[in-house]
């Protein structure tokens, strides 16, 4: 990393470089405070985009980034990072259920489509409907699965269209996107695993399903119950991500 590059990091992220664990978990909107009780000798940093802390859990070097919301930020926080250095990078997100899913569903995403169709909506041409897959290594699946296991930890497999509007969410979108076969929907993990893979970075996608398109979508109501039941979920992914980060650490 040269000085330019030295530069721009500690003014997008409020740390330099070498304080960066090497072990990653990035979220949209996961507080970073969910994060403190588990972290030894944490230190809070902020930047111009993005904020966080990194610390010590069980003897690795771990840094939380909270990235906002949108697949610029989320790809821009992993396109800064150097493979030689970070291991792994794990993503807590959200998806709203289409098919197959429900509420408060933890999930983990081997399959990611990016969608043009908002693009085409404006007038810029990129081409028709739904487009590139990205996928996370199996190995890296089958890793996470495999701790879910041992840590008695319900998590399904999923696909998600990573979709670039909340305003165009409605019933008319929700059929179609069923019709299509389409099982969730979120804004940020195809480019998530894209610039993963472009960096060479192991990236595995942990979610929780937060609405329902169909029956549910994320303008209604939800029962005391049901936020609570959300709560624990994400509470659930937070522990489970700091656990998994050594798994996914092998070439």
């Amino acid at each position: 990393m040269n000085k330019i590059e030295e530069k721009k990091f500690i003014k997008l992220f409020g740390i330099s470089y070498d304080e960066i664990g090497e072990f990653l978990v990035i979220s949209p909107f996961f507080n970073p405070k969910l994060f403190a009780s588990f972290l030894k000798n944490s230190q809070y940093f902020r930047g111009m985009l993005f904020h966080g802390l990194t610390g010590v859990f069980k003897d690795q070097k771990v840094t939380f980034i909270y990235t906002g919301m949108g697949q610029s930020l989320v790809a821009d926080c992993i396109l800064a990072q150097d493979q030689k250095r970070v291991k792994a990078i794990i993503f807590l997100g959200a998806i709203g259920a289409v098919r197959d899913l429900k509420i408060a569903d933890n999930v983990i995403i081997e399959k990611a489509f990016f969608d043009t169709t908002y693009y085409n909506k404006l007038g810029i041409a990129f081409g028709e409907g739904l487009k590139k897959e990205f996928f996370p290594a199996k190995k890296l699946v089958d890793s996470s699965l495999m701790l879910a296991k041992e840590k008695n930890i319900f998590l399904k497999k999923a696909s998600t269209l990573s979709i670039h509007t909340f305003i165009d969410q409605g019933a008319e979108v929700a059929d179609e996107l069923y019709r299509a076969g389409v099982q969730s929907v979120d804004l940020e993990c195809a480019l998530f695993y894209a610039a993963a893979n472009l960096k060479k970075i192991n990236a595995i996608a942990l979610c929780f399903v937060s609405d329902n398109l169909l029956t549910r979508p994320f303008w209604g109501e939800f029962s005391l119950s049901e936020k609570l039941k959300i709560k624990n979920q994400m509470a659930e992914l937070v522990k489970f991500s700091l656990e998994l980060c050594p798994k996914l650490s092998f070439k």
